[in-house]
C-alpha cells in the first residue's frame, strides 16, 4: 500500500511520509510510516512484534523498542489514548491492531482536455517596430480587440489571430512593416524569457517545499535531524568503570554454580544502556550508521570525525569537560556528598542537587539531568548531552530525546525563541524506590 489512503479523517500520504487532517500536516520519519502501511494494509489484524520487526526491519536486529517508539509516534500524531484507543489497540502477548476504519483515498476526477483543432494554415500577422535610440529587446502585446473567433472544423472563410510584437534595435532606422508568417515558430528571445520564467518558477517551489517541511518537520527531526543528516557516522561516548580482571560464569548443567574465569573486562552501568538503546533505535529506524566507544578510550580525534552522544556525567569525563563552558553545566562539593546542576547566571542558586548519602539511604529522592545539543568549539561537530546527577537522571534524559510528546514541547519552546541551533535543558525526575518517573524541563536555554 503505497497509494494515498485514509484512517478515519486523516489522509496518509506514504510517498511523502505526512498525515493530514483538515490543513494540519505532520512529517512521520520513513519507518514509522512503513509501521502505519502495514498496519493499515491488516485492518483489524493482530501483528505481533516479531511480523512487524520482519516487515520493516528486515535482515536488520532491532529491539521491541524501536517498534514501541515508532507506534508511540503514531499514537502522538493521531492523538490516540492507549488506554482508550480509537486507532491502534495493544493487544497484551500479542502485537498490535489498527481497529481505525482504513479506506483508499480516490484521486478527483479530471475533466478531459477539449480538444481544439487548429488549421495548418493558420496566419499570425505582426508588426516590426525598431528604434535606433535604444537598446535591443522584444515585448509582446495581444491584439484582443481585433482578434476573431478560432477557427473550427469546416469553417467556410480563413480566420486569423492577431499579435502585435514590437522589436527595438540600435544603429537601424525607424521601419514599420507587416507581414504573414505561417507557422514560424518563436524566436530564441521568446524561449530566453520562457527559460528564464521557468526557472523562477521551479526555484519558487523548491523554496516553498523547503518551507513546507520545515514547518510540519516531526518533533523527532527537530532533535534528530542535524545529527542523523550529518555525512559522517555517529559515535556514542558512554561511561565505562574500571576493567575487571575476572567474570563470573555459571555451569550449563547447573547454574547455581559458579566459577570465577580470568579475563579483563569494563563495566558499563545498566542505567545508561536505557538510555543508549533508545537512541540507537533511532539511529536504526533511519538508517544512520554509528559506533559505540567508553570515554575511557576515547580520544579528541575521534570527537573531530563526525557527532557524538555523550551519555553519563560524573563518570564521563567528556561530558564534564564540555558541558563545563555551558550555562547550565555539573558541580559537586570537595567531599563529593552532593551533587547538582549549576546555573551559571546564577551560581547560588542550589535546587538542582541530590545528597548522595540520602540518595543510598532512602533510594527515594529528585534526580536532575542535562540534555543538550550544540556545536562543540574544540571539535566543529555536533555535541548530544544526555546526561544525570544520578543514574535515574539519565534514563529520564534519555526518554526526553526520544520522546515525541516531549521533544514537541522542546520544540514549541525553540521555535518562540527564534528557532536558534543550539540549546541545554535542565530536567528533574521524581525517584520512587529506585525507579525514575516522567521527565520534567525545568529550564532551557538557546543560543
Amino acid at each position: 500500500m503505497q497509494d494515498d489512503f485514509r484512517i478515519d479523517d486523516w489522509l496518509i500520504q506514504p510517498q511523502i511520509n505526512s498525515v493530514e487532517k483538515e490543513g494540519k500536516t505532520w512529517h512521520l520519519e520513513p519507518k514509522v510510516m512503513q509501521v502505519l502501511v502495514h498496519l493499515a494494509s491488516h485492518p483489524n489484524e493482530v501483528l505481533s512484534k516479531d511480523r512487524l520487526l520482519e516487515a520493516v526491519w528486515h535482515n536488520t536486529f532491532v529491539g521491541d523498542d524501536v517498534l514501541v517508539r515508532c507506534i508511540s509516534e503514531i499514537r502522538y500524531v493521531f492523538g490516540d489514548d492507549p488506554k482508550s484507543s480509537r486507532v491502534i489497540q495493544t493487544i497484551p502477548k500479542g502485537g498490535y491492531r489498527l481497529i481505525a476504519a482504513v479506506t483508499a483515498q480516490v484521486p478527483a476526477e479530471i475533466e478531459p482536455a477539449k480538444s481544439i483543432a487548429v488549421k495548418p494554415e493558420t496566419v499570425f500577422r505582426y508588426n516590426l517596430a525598431l528604434d535606433h535610440e535604444k537598446e535591443s529587446h522584444i515585448a509582446v502585446i495581444d491584439d484582443t480587440h481585433n482578434q476573431t473567433a478560432p477557427w473550427l472544423p469546416g469553417s467556410d472563410e480563413d480566420q486569423t489571430a492577431h499579435s502585435a510584437i514590437v522589436i527595438e534595435e540600435p544603429h537601424r532606422s525607424p521601419v514599420l512593416h507587416e507581414g504573414v508568417r505561417t507557422g514560424a515558430p518563436p524566436n530564441r528571445h521568446f524561449w530566453s524569457i520562457v527559460a528564464g520564467a521557468s526557472l523562477v518558477i521551479l526555484l519558487g517551489c523548491l523554496a516553498a517545499t523547503y518551507a513546507w517541511r520545515s514547518m510540519h518537520r516531526s518533533a523527532l527531526d527537530f532533535f534528530w535531524g542535524p545529527v542523523i543528516n550529518a555525512n559522517e557516522p555517529l559515535l556514542i561516548c558512554i561511561a565505562d568503570q574500571n576493567q575487571y580482571g575476572a567474570v563470573a560464569l555459571r555451569d550449563s548443567a547447573d547454574p547455581t554454580r559458579q566459577i570465577l574465569l580470568k579475563d579483563n573486562l569494563t563495566a558499563v552501568v545498566i542505567d545508561d544502556l536505557n538510555a543508549v538503546i533508545q537512541i540507537t533505535g533511532i539511529l536504526k529506524s533511519n538508517d544512520k550508521p554509528y559506533s559505540l566507544k567508553g570515554e575511557g578510550v576515547t580520544n579528541l580525534t575521534d570527537l573531530r570525525n563526525g557527532p557524538t552522544v555523550f551519555v553519563g556525567a560524573f563518570d564521563n569525563a567528556w561530558t564534564l569537560r564540555l558541558t563545563n563552558p555551558l550555562r547550565y553545566h555539573f558541580a559537586n562539593t570537595p567531599e563529593m556528598t552532593q551533587f547538582r546542576v549549576v546555573d551559571s547566571e546564577s551560581p547560588s542558586q542550589t535546587s538542582w542537587g541530590i545528597n548522595r548519602v540520602e540518595q543510598m539511604a532512602t533510594n527515594n529522592y529528585r534526580d536532575y539531568a542535562i540534555v543538550a545539543r550544540f556545536t562543540d568549539s574544540n571539535t566543529g561537530k555536533l555535541a548530544v548531552i544526555i546526561a544525570g546527577v544520578g543514574r535515574g537522571g539519565t534514563i529520564a534524559a534519555g526518554e526526553l530525546v526520544t520522546n515525541p510528546t516531549y521533544l514537541t514541547q522542546l520544540s514549541n519552546a525553540a521555535r518562540a525563541s527564534g528557532n536558534k541551533k543550539n540549546m541545554e535543558i535542565v530536567l528533574s525526575t521524581q525517584i520512587i524506590d529506585g525507579q525514575p518517573g516522567s521527565p520534567k524541563i525545568e529550564a532551557a536555554y538557546f543560543w
